[in-house]
């Protein structure tokens, strides 16, 4: 191959001279930019589904571990892709819609600088899935603030994905275990023939999970999770109608002991599917109350 790239076979060419740095600069500066990156990556190898398992360890290192059903990259070629300049769309890069004037997508090093910004890289499945797990020290290389007190995560990579699934593949999002349940609820993830094998087949997508919670998987009490809802998408307008008609209705008022009591029924149901209710509030408005609880796994750290 003639010019600024050096042929590597089966479609891969590594950037090199004057070429390779002018798109040497890296535009990675939070984990939510290197989340966008492997959704990119996903997207433009033709992937229709992506599955992003996200884990907090210690509070401090977020894992992510981003498993597509695109074209994959050969076997021969996957210590290639996190070398500077390594790249499949040398000619035909893609450009960021919201971006149009910035430098475009898959013309190389945007894994190689993913590398350099985590604490460890891999790819872990080459096809059939393919899986990228990524651990990032948040002290380091930190997560966007949230201005909202009110949500539970300190991290934005939901409003990453939901801006994110307006134009790209079908999204799903969750802690390992309920991704494990969603792709072998969508035979991404192929039937095992006992629970211990499973969890073998988890690990190698990136997927860190516990031997009891992958027999929860395994008998059918872990929810896959729901697709990711486009930013604004979340409401349909029959809801918001009922809602509406619910401002003008009576407002119910609970005491601290009633209160209590609900907290308490909530606890007793999640440790019955091995699982912790966190901060809980109610919150009464006219026509309804509604109940929200933080619910995680104990044995996996995450958010």
């Amino acid at each position: 191959m003639e010019g600024p790239y050096r042929d590597l076979g089966s479609g891969f060419a590594r950037l090199t001279g004057p070429e390779g740095a002018r798109r040497h600069p890296s535009r990675l500066r939070y984990v939510e930019d290197a989340l966008l990156e492997l959704l990119r990556n996903a997207r433009d190898a033709g992937a229709e589904n992506v599955y992003v398992a996200s884990t907090l360890k210690s509070r401090r290192y977020r894992v992510l571990s981003v498993i597509d059903d695109g074209r994959g990259i050969p076997e021969t070629h996957r210590d290639l892709v996190f070398e500077p300049g390594v790249t499949s769309r040398h000619l035909s890069p893609v450009a960021d819609p919201r971006d149009p004037d910035g430098a475009p997508h898959g013309a190389g090093l945007s894994l190689y600088h993913l590398r350099n910004a985590a604490v460890e890289a891999k790819l872990l499945s080459a096809s059939s899935p393919t899986a990228i797990k990524a651990t990032f020290d948040t002290r380091t290389f930190p997560e966007r603030a949230v201005q909202s007190g009110s949500r539970p995560s300190r991290s934005n990579l939901q409003s990453t994905l939901q801006r994110f699934a307006a134009t790209g593949p079908t999204l799903y999002h969750g802690p390992p275990s309920r991704i494990l349940a969603t792709l072998r609820n969508n035979r991404i993830i192929h039937a095992r023939d006992t629970a211990a094998s499973l969890r073998e087949g988890a690990r190698g997508l990136g997927l860190d999970v516990s031997l009891r919670t992958v027999q929860r998987v395994w008998r059918g009490e872990v929810e896959p999770v729901s697709a990711v809802l486009p930013a604004g998408g979340g409401e349909k307008a029959g809801e918001r109608g009922k809602r509406r008609a619910a401002e003008d209705g009576p407002v119910l008022t609970l005491s601290e002991e009633e209160r209590g009591a609900v907290a308490d029924i909530l606890r007793r149901a999640a440790r019955a599917s091995y699982l912790e209710a966190g901060e809980l509030r109610l919150e009464s408005r006219p026509g309804e109350i509604s109940v929200k609880a933080r619910v995680y796994e104990p044995e996996e750290d995450h958010e």
